[in-house]
């Protein structure tokens, strides 16, 4: 377990390395994670937090915020990171909701639908989680997707990694890359 944290986040500072040599780009999706009642988690606001310095530092990028309701949630994903980020001084026209999905395959589809193809995207998702949401926003159809990952620190990672690492797997048997 410890080689494959090791791993993760060697490959997390590496794409984070490549995201600072990438071109601005036009959106960024910030992929959604639970949210308890109406506030945000730990791994939905890293996710947050990660898109609100993006968006300061790139002031004529957009985001697509991307989260159904789950069972649990008072408001959807997107709209407690919308109100995450009005709050914290990011123009509301900035900002596009995607309220429907309910996993990360249909935040990048839905969010595609909403905002075409034909764009530069990051992918702001947490460290373990970026390759595969990069991968995932490819298949969906963006030309041009970069990870942009948050930091996440938590016992939470013995299970999340593993679970990473099936997924891309599982994906991979399925001929789904």
């Amino acid at each position: 377990m410890i080689r494959v944290h090791v791993a993760v986040e060697r490959n997390t500072n590496t794409a984070a390395e490549e995201m600072r040599k990438q071109p601005d780009v036009e959106y960024i999706i910030v992929l959604g994670a639970h949210v308890d009642g109406t506030r945000l988690t730990l791994a939905l606001l890293e996710r947050t937090r990660r898109a609100l310095q993006y968006l300061e530092d790139h002031p004529e990028t957009k985001a697509v915020l991307s989260g159904g309701q789950g069972e649990g949630e008072l408001i959807t994903e997107a709209r407690a990171m919308y109100h995450y980020l009005t709050e914290h001084g990011i123009a509301p026209e900035r900002l596009f909701l995607e309220e429907r999905s309910v996993s990360t395959a249909e935040n990048l589809r839905f969010s595609r639908e909403l905002i075409g193809a034909d764009h530069s995207v990051g992918v702001v998702t947490n460290n373990f989680h970026v390759f595969r949401g990069t991968a995932i926003a490819r298949k969906c159809g963006f030309r041009e997707a970069y990870p942009i990952p948050s930091r996440y620190s938590s016992w939470r990672l013995l299970i999340y990694i593993p679970r990473e690492i099936l997924a891309i797997l599982k994906d991979k048997l399925l001929g789904n890359w």
